[in-house]
């Protein structure tokens, strides 16, 4: 259990790290991943999903390239999907921070793991398509959104971001949370993300508002 007050909780995604810069009146999309590589022309479906998705001029979105999204749905368990451990899902909460990550507010070394690639995340692509799951939004129609509370990024979130196939947008409960996190569990995911409902982003650096606990066992 998390000592995070007032918390929003999150499952902890498995996949690559990314911040979506969108422009849908250049229509154009910049994928980058946490060495600054852009993705997007690999990922051209992805891409063009998030522009069609955006009901804004311009965003900047936090996410995944993951493919866990494509390969469950609520009720049915993850199939054939290598769950990451905790350390490696603890490696990837801040985008930047180059594994160096709080766990319950205490670094954990022995348990931290690589940032996975997509050529881990990537399966079969017939039959597990990588998607683009987002979990915050920084900034909306040129105007930055890090300093203003984590609730009210994630409505904006959600009234400018459709989801579809190949976009989707994280869940995310306040307490009490048990039915969620059972149904979480059960899809294959390892850990929760516990961020404070009022926390501000705080671009690479650590942030004593947000830390991932394991997955309960019940």
């Amino acid at each position: 259990m998390s000592d995070v007050a007032d918390p929003v909780i999150e499952p902890a995604w498995s996949g690559v790290r990314v911040l979506a810069h969108l422009d849908a009146a250049a229509s154009r999309a910049v994928i980058l991943d946490e060495d600054g590589e852009d993705l997007a022309p690999d990922h051209a479906p992805v891409a063009q999903a998030l522009l069609a998705a955006l009901a804004a001029e311009t965003a900047v979105i936090d996410g995944y390239l993951t493919d866990q999204a494509t390969r469950s749905s609520v009720g049915r368990p993850i199939v054939d999907t290598e769950v990451p451990s905790f350390g490696q899902q603890a490696s990837q909460m801040f985008l930047g921070s180059q594994g160096r990550d709080l766990i319950g507010g205490r670094l954990m070394a022995e348990d931290l793991g690589r940032l996975r690639t997509l050529e881990d995340v990537g399966g079969k692509p017939e039959e597990s398509p990588i998607a683009f799951v987002a979990v915050d939004l920084l900034a909306l129609d040129g105007e930055p959104l890090v300093r203003i509370p984590l609730l009210e990024r994630k409505r904006l979130m959600e009234s400018v971001l459709g989801e579809g196939d190949l976009v989707r947008r994280t869940p995310y409960v306040r307490p009490p949370a048990s039915p969620f996190i059972l149904t979480w569990r059960s899809l294959g995911f390892g850990g929760l993300a516990y961020k404070a409902a009022n926390s501000r982003y705080l671009p690479g650096a650590r942030n004593d508002e947000w830390c991932l606990a394991r997955m309960p066992r019940r």
